[in-house]
């Protein structure tokens, strides 16, 4: 209710992570994820990015998020 209503087969996450936390987030098979930090430095599946970078993921089992200092991201999950 109240959500942003997007015409895909899709999902928009966000999340506050913490230095030094991590989180994953599981894909199904066939899912795709592009991710981009709004602040921070991360490390994503090993690849780190920094604010306003943009990182792709496509045949991965999950998105791993490692925040290297406090961050934030923006996900969003297709098929």
């Amino acid at each position: 209710d109240g959500a942003l209503a997007i015409n895909a087969d899709a999902r928009v996450l966000g999340a506050t992570v913490g230095g030094g936390s991590k989180l994953t987030y599981d894909l199904a098979d066939g899912d795709y994820a592009y991710l981009v930090p709004s602040k921070g430095r991360v490390s994503v599946n090993g690849v780190e990015a920094i604010a306003r970078d943009g990182l792709a993921l496509r045949g991965e089992g999950a998105v791993m998020i490692e925040a290297l200092e406090d961050s934030e991201v923006v996900i969003v999950v297709s098929r």
